[in-house]
């Protein structure tokens, strides 16, 4: 009976003893998320307002905004958009970015707008929601990177 609790004494003191080591994983390292790299000029693909595709309702084509990499844009060919001129970007957050906020030269006026980085059909995009002037409507821009600079 002795030596059965020597056994059982042993044993904890085994499992106490392992418990202590420090765990290692053999599993791969998560990859760290890279900086988002807006720069360059984009093009409206498409437009909606409130969840309804509007694209074919205006000549979007000619729109572009262009983000440099000093943190400065410029709009060319204005059209109802979040802002009307240029000024200075910045994102919430390089990594894991959730708002983009516009600041124009001209009026100095701030608006802040939901930022979505997705890959569509093999392109990255960039997708803008904001609501400019009345609250219950919701705009969306999608854009896509031209080889423009």
């Amino acid at each position: 009976m002795k030596n059965r609790y020597i056994k059982i004494l042993m044993m904890c003191l085994l499992i106490v003893a392992g418990a202590c080591d420090k765990f290692e994983s053999n599993l791969p390292s998560t990859p760290e998320e890279t900086v988002k790299e807006i720069d360059g000029t984009w093009k409206i693909s498409k437009v909606t307002r409130n969840g309804i595709d509007i694209t074919n309702l205006m000549d979007f084509t000619k729109f572009r905004i262009r983000f440099n990499t000093d943190n400065t844009y410029a709009i060319d060919h204005y059209l109802p958009f979040a802002v009307k001129s240029g000024g200075t970007w910045s994102l919430d957050d390089p990594q894991y970015p959730f708002n983009l906020e516009l600041t124009e030269s001209d009026s100095g006026e701030t608006l802040i707008t939901a930022f979505n980085y997705p890959v569509v059909k093999g392109k990255r995009q960039i997708i803008l929601s904001f609501s400019p002037g009345c609250k219950n409507n919701i705009y969306t821009y999608a854009f896509e990177k031209t080889s423009e600079n």
